[in-house]
This record gives C-alpha cells, sequence and structure tokens, in this order.
C-alpha cells in the first residue's frame, strides 16, 4: 500500500486558510513526510499523532517548504519530554546549501542526514530515489516506489530532463504549476506553467498528474482546464485533505 496525501498546495505563500508544501506518505508500516511548508504541521495531525512520524524529507530550503520544521522540532521535544514519543526525528535533508542543512538538526530530538542526487533511502518499506532539478537553489525531486506502485513529487522545478527521466511511467505525477499560461516567470526562477507540467507528464507518460504549488490568486478550475487541455486528459487540482492510493 501506498498511500499520498495533500497536507499543502499553495506556494510561495499560502491563502487565507491555507497551508503551503507538505505531503504525508504512508504505508502499512509507517509515515513520512516530504516538505514541510506553511501550516503543514498542523494538518498532519489532522491525520496521525506525533509519534506515528517516522520521517521527514526536506526537497530544499526555501521557507514555503520548511517553515513549519521550527515548530516541528518544538514539539518533539516536548512530545519526548513527556513520554509521547519515543525517539528521535529522523530528518534527510537537501545537503545544499551547507550553511542551512546545518540548521536542521536540534540535538537528541532532531536528526538531520544529508540527502543529494544519488541518495537512495528505505524509509516504511518503500525506496525512494532522488533528482536534482532545475530551481533558483539546490532541490530535489522525490520518486517513491512500493510494490510495483511508483509515485513522483517534482518539487520546485522549471523544465529540465531530470524530472522528465524521475517521472518516466510513474502512477501518480504531483507536479507543481506555479503560473497560468499566461504568466510565465523568468527561466532563472525555476518554475513551470501549467502547461509545461502537463507536457513534461504526458512526454513520461504517467498514468495520474495533480498540479500543485500553486499562486494563491489562481482559481482552481482555470489551473484544471490549462493542465486538461495539454495533459489529453483530466489533471487534479491539488487541495489540502485529497488523498491518493496507489
Amino acid at each position: 500500500m501506498l498511500k499520498i496525501g495533500i497536507l499543502g498546495e499553495y506556494g510561495p505563500y499560502p491563502a487565507p486558510g491555507g497551508t503551503t508544501t507538505g505531503l504525508l506518505v504512508q504505508t502499512e508500516t509507517g509515515h513520512f513526510l516530504i516538505d514541510i511548508g506553511s501550516g503543514v504541521l498542523a494538518e498532519m495531525t489532522r491525520h496521525i499523532s506525533l509519534n506515528d512520524l517516522d520521517a521527514l524529507i526536506i526537497t530544499h530550503h526555501h521557507h514555503d517548504h520548511v517553515s513549519d520544521l521550527g515548530v516541528l522540532k518544538y514539539a518533539i521535544m516536548v512530545e519526548r519530554a513527556q513520554g509521547k514519543r519515543d525517539r528521535p526525528l529522523a530528518v534527510y535533508a537537501n545537503g545544499e546549501p551547507k550553511n542551512d542543512f546545518a540548521k536542521v538538526t536540534m540535538k537528541d530530538h532532531v536528526i538531520a542526514t544529508p540527502i543529494f542526487a544519488d541518495t537512495v533511502l528505505t524509509l516504511c518499506g518503500a525506496t525512494v530515489r532522488f533528482a536534482a532539478v532545475n530551481h533558483a537553489i539546490p532541490t530535489l525531486a522525490v520518486a517513491v516506489e512500493k510494490d510495483g506502485k511508483k509515485f513522483v513529487f517534482s518539487a520546485d522545478t522549471g523544465p529540465c530532463p531530470e524530472i522528465e527521466r524521475l517521472a518516466e511511467e510513474a502512477d501518480l505525477f504531483i507536479c507543481e504549476a506555479s503560473w497560468l499560461i499566461a504568466d510565465e516567470g523568468p527561466a532563472e526562477i525555476g518554475h513551470l506553467t501549467t502547461k509545461q507540467a502537463a507536457e513534461i507528464a504526458k512526454k513520461a507518460d504517467v498514468k495520474d498528474l495533480c498540479l500543485t504549488h500553486l499562486y494563491p490568486d489562481y482559481h482552481p478550475e482555470t489551473i484544471r482546464q490549462e493542465g486538461t487541455q495539454y495533459f489529453g486528459r483530466p489533471v487534479h487540482v491539488a487541495q489540502k485533505g485529497m488523498w491518493f492510493e496507489l
């Protein structure tokens, strides 16, 4: 079993009542987070307890992907002090920039291990692989595979061959779509339009596409229409509380 929950869908800041990037991955043997943006910790605790969280992956060190890391550290520390959690939290964080990685560990409570494009992890019975993608700072896209099923998260990226290769034949591709077609930003920022995300997914022959990292002012139906037009079949638009099971 591989279940993926959307805990946050906005970027670079949340809409009123919303949250920025965070995904909860569940298998038969545990749970791990991918990114922990604004509001993600509170949303996670709607689904699991802090003691149920086995690990956190950090794709990159931009605030809309890590802003709840500080309060997560406090939560783990307090839960352990009260005897509600029996172990430190393992965090697998992008090893670059080094000064950002160095801030992740909290002695005795949060233990950080650096990850890079060639890192391979086994988490909760799933194999986790990475690819360096095209963003303003070092960023890793994530592929999670278990029992013949494959889920890929683009993280933040502009067009690049690395994300196309990682997403190839994925059962589920959760891909950033920061811009509507008319609003495409400068290439050096490293983000995708709805059209670019859909075209990558189509080229990679993914089975199911969910667009995320949504600008708060955009209407979800506009995002859906643009994505569907270029993917060639209906796409999902990420929404807090949405779940996929592979």
